[in-house]
């Protein structure tokens, strides 16, 4: 799909039109612990959440040398929780992992993870573009994710006025194609970008992608590809 220079002018405003702008997303009734960063709730306004908080850092910087160091290994327990499909511990794991470091772009990553499990893509999307905006260069696959995340975003969020699902489908496209010149990984980066012409209908360009994802030593998911085939009978290689 092509951008002409105007829409991706305004991409950014339809974005956020379709999707809740800048801050965290939607409060579940889980409760604020196990929304990303805790719902937007000042913490330090509450004596008893002040005092637990200056205690893990305090603690968690003493053990790791730094809270940067810390917000890692919190990072790393977050997706142990979240391989486990524990989503609300995995959450908690991130917000403390946020508050040991606002500025680490695996926090957000995290967040993305849960709340795309939770199916609400369009708040994963706005995790994802924080976790861009900070270093994406860090760890590998982002780009893939942020793409096929905003692609479920456009195809299954029903809310989504026209304008937004528009653009939530030209950010997919921006990302693959960013994705396609620095992620080292093409093999996930292409399977991912099959699945997301999946969910736009276009199944000859998703078979497109499977074959490119192979020839870089991919696997794409079995399971994939027989949903695949049911759509459109696998083609001959090219």
């Amino acid at each position: 799909m092509r951008q002409t220079a105007r829409s991706i002018l305004l991409l950014p405003a339809l974005w956020l039109a379709g999707c809740a702008a800048g801050g965290a997303p939607v409060v579940p009734k889980a409760g604020l612990d196990e929304a990303p960063m805790y719902g937007g709730a000042d913490r330090s306004a509450a004596a008893d959440l002040r005092a637990a908080d200056d205690k893990l850092i305090a603690e968690a910087t003493q053990s790791y040398g730094s809270r940067e160091s810390a917000s890692r290994a919190w990072v790393e327990q977050g997706y142990r929780f979240y391989q486990a499909d524990q989503l609300g511990m995995a959450m908690r794991r991130f917000n403390q992992a946020w508050l040991l470091d606002s500025k680490n772009p695996q926090v957000y990553t995290g967040f993305a993870a849960v709340l795309h499990d939770e199916g609400r893509f369009c708040d994963a999307m706005n995790m994802m573009d924080r976790a861009l905006s900070l270093d994406p260069r860090s760890f590998q696959g982002s780009y893939a994710d942020a793409g096929r995340t905003a692609a479920r975003c456009a195809a299954e969020d029903k809310t989504l006025p026209p304008e937004a699902r528009v653009a939530a489908t030209l950010r997919s496209d921006a990302m693959f194609r960013k994705g396609e010149q620095l992620e080292p990984d093409k093999g996930y980066l292409y399977a991912s970008w099959a699945s997301a012409f999946y969910r736009r209908g276009q199944y000859s360009d998703a078979w497109a992608m499977i074959f490119k994802s192979r020839a870089a030593g991919g696997q794409p998911s079995p399971a994939f590809v027989e949903m695949l085939r049911v759509k459109m009978p696998e083609p001959a290689r090219p």
